[in-house]
């Protein structure tokens, strides 16, 4: 079986701070809360527009600018966080970082050079939709 855990069972576990984690999840929080503004600024005149003959799209905008509030609201709980957690607090994030499939992101959350892209997608995969 080809589950995370077992991908990883050979590694030698790299034991970091649940400070760093929670610190490294919440500026990934942070950069897509940035992302999502600026999509949110590039389609907010298009969204407009068309409310004018839908007042749905109104609601639409304002659910993006919801989802920008909330993904940056807990990108700030998490970076609180990361400073009062306490420092004895360790893990080996190698295994779960195994389950995400953007090999960048998956070594920004796990341990740097020691994360393999996932089996299950080869490089060069592209989903648009």
């Amino acid at each position: 079986m080809n589950t995370p855990a077992s991908r990883c069972a050979s590694a030698a576990p790299t034991m970091i701070g649940m400070r760093e984690v929670a610190d490294r999840i919440g500026n990934e929080l942070a950069d897509l809360a940035a992302a999502i503004h600026g999509l949110q600024v590039l389609i907010s005149p298009l969204l407009n527009e068309a409310a004018l003959r839908n007042p749905v799209h109104l609601q639409e905008l304002q659910d993006i600018d919801h989802i920008y509030q909330k993904v940056g609201n807990l990108a700030e709980f998490l970076a609180a966080l990361s400073l009062i957690l306490p420092r004895q607090w360790t893990l080996d994030p190698s295994t779960a970082s195994q389950v995400i499939t953007l090999s960048a992101l998956a070594s920004r959350l796990g341990v740097a050079g020691e994360v393999a892209v996932s089996q299950d997608h080869s490089a060069g995969d592209c989903d648009f939709f």
